[in-house]
């Protein structure tokens, strides 16, 4: 199987693994990772408690049996004050006490080495020209006794029974003067007995330690799981109701919205009954008067019908202002070029244009309050500034129309500074004003540095209110 092969089946069971294991719920996984971590740590433990309750046994041991080695050769051992050998009678007083005593029971073999390191004596197989490592050499000089974590065997091949290897100085007696050094082999069942209690004894505490542990960490993980799911339902419940709420506050607020504009259209029919009704009533009395003007005396006759003309302008004026022309149909840029050539038609003026690209459709309200605006600032400007500069311009963009309509202000007259206070009427202006703010739009009035007044609307147009016939 070519190697490249396991690189994508690994993917695929770690893809497996990720999602078996996302799958688990948060206390599972949480109980999961406390048991590996608990497991591990009380593992290392176990380990080490071990190895350091072998190492100190061990080097408990080491230490009294350098104690009794110390005792029983350095009688024998005295010469090597002197000398780097041992005579051939101390050679077999050591063997004889090896073989001959309770020593032999528990130590297998006894070796001597001169203060150079040198293998001298000993009791067993072994090659003369040995040599102790340097290291250990350098302890032994400094008084330490050194236990070999491997004494399995004596040096010379042969493997016997599990031994402890010590190391250990000899001094001469009642001085700290060495000698020599020792080397002894000890039976350690006795101690692989106590080492092997000791071990099972410590990893039962820390089995027992690991589950109680386990135990508690998985009545914690179970109650904080309980706790963050509760809180959990909780949140999700809060969040349903706050959808719920943002829902219901969004139906009102279009609920509201499409309340603006009907009460604005509904205005808008209103304004236009009033003026059917002043063209139907009082202009068609009127109208009739005037025809029966001639059956009354000359002086009489000219006097009432100068006083009707006049009413009758005055009356057919404010109807033509309350009846706006058929924009129903129109679209925003048709009822915004509605407004400017019914103006130019009436006043005989030119307007400048620069409209912009608007969208198709508009409510009915904002067209209505549109072609008012355009309609009042115009007039406005045609009665006190006779026209001219007269300019309107139209920008659609963030979902608001934006109109501006200016004027150079009457012929002749000084530039006003931008913060003179402005001295046409306001009543017109008023009335655009609050039609505006119906529609939660804006109406800004500026002086002009070089004369002239600059009136600017914007209106919202929500997007969704673009599909919406009022």
């Amino acid at each position: 199987m070519d190697a490249s092969e396991y690189g994508p089946r690994s993917v695929v069971f770690l893809d497996g693994l990720r999602r078996r294991w996302a799958a688990q719920s948060l206390e599972r996984r949480f109980t999961i990772a406390a048991s590996l971590v608990v497991g591990l740590s009380m593992l290392t433990l176990g380990y080490w408690v071990e190895r350091r309750i072998r190492t100190g046994w061990e080097q408990g041991m080491a230490e009294i049996g350098a104690h009794y080695l110390q005792a029983f050769l350095a009688p024998h051992v005295l010469e090597l004050e002197h000398s780097d050998a041992l005579s051939e009678d101390s050679k077999d007083a050591i063997r004889a006490q090896v073989t001959d005593s309770r020593l032999g029971q528990r130590v297998t073999m006894i070796k001597i080495w001169n203060r150079t390191g040198k293998l001298i004596y000993s009791t067993g197989k072994a090659r003369e020209d040995v040599q102790l490592q340097p290291l250990r050499l350098e302890r032994l000089l400094r008084g330490q006794v050194v236990v070999s974590p491997h004494g399995d065997s004596h040096g010379d091949g042969d493997s016997g029974p599990r031994s402890l290897e010590t190391y250990a100085p000899i001094y001469k007696p009642g001085t700290n003067t060495i000698l020599g050094f020792g080397e002894f082999y000890e039976i350690s069942h006795s101690l692989d007995r106590e080492i092997q209690q000791l071990r099972y004894a410590t990893w039962f505490l820390i089995l027992n330690v690991a589950i109680i542990i386990g135990f508690l960490l998985y009545l914690t993980i179970r109650r904080a799981g309980r706790i963050i799911n509760s809180q959990q339902s909780e949140l999700e419940a809060n969040l349903a109701r706050a959808s719920a709420l943002a829902r219901r506050n969004n139906m009102l607020r279009r609920a509201a919205d499409r309340a603006r504009l009907d009460a604005a259209v509904s205005n808008e029919i209103y304004l236009a009954r009033i003026g059917a009704d002043l063209h139907d009533g009082p202009i068609q009395m009127l109208s009739l008067l005037m025809l029966r003007l001639p059956d009354e005396p000359p002086e009489l006759r000219a006097q009432l019908e100068r006083l009707t003309q006049q009413t009758l302008a005055e009356l057919r004026n404010l109807s033509a202002g309350l009846v706006l022309p058929e924009i129903r149909d129109l679209s925003p840029s048709d009822t915004i070029e509605a407004a400017i050539k019914r103006h130019e038609q009436q006043t005989g003026t030119d307007v400048a244009r620069d409209l912009a690209s608007l969208p198709d459709q508009m409510p009915e309200a904002i067209r209505f309050c549109a072609f008012r605006v355009i309609q009042e600032a115009l007039m406005n400007a045609y009665k006190h500034a006779q026209g001219r500069g007269q300019h309107v311009a139209t920008r659609f963009a963030a979902e608001t129309l934006e109109i501006t309509v200016s004027d150079d202000g009457p012929e002749g007259s000084e530039a006003a500074r931008p913060d003179a206070p402005q001295q046409r009427p306001r009543l017109g202006l008023r009335g655009l004003e609050t039609r505006v703010k119906a529609l939660r739009g804006s109406l800004t009035i500026a002086q002009q540095s070089q004369g002239g007044l600059r009136l600017k609307m914007t209106l919202p147009v929500r997007r969704r209110s673009l599909r919406t016939k009022v």
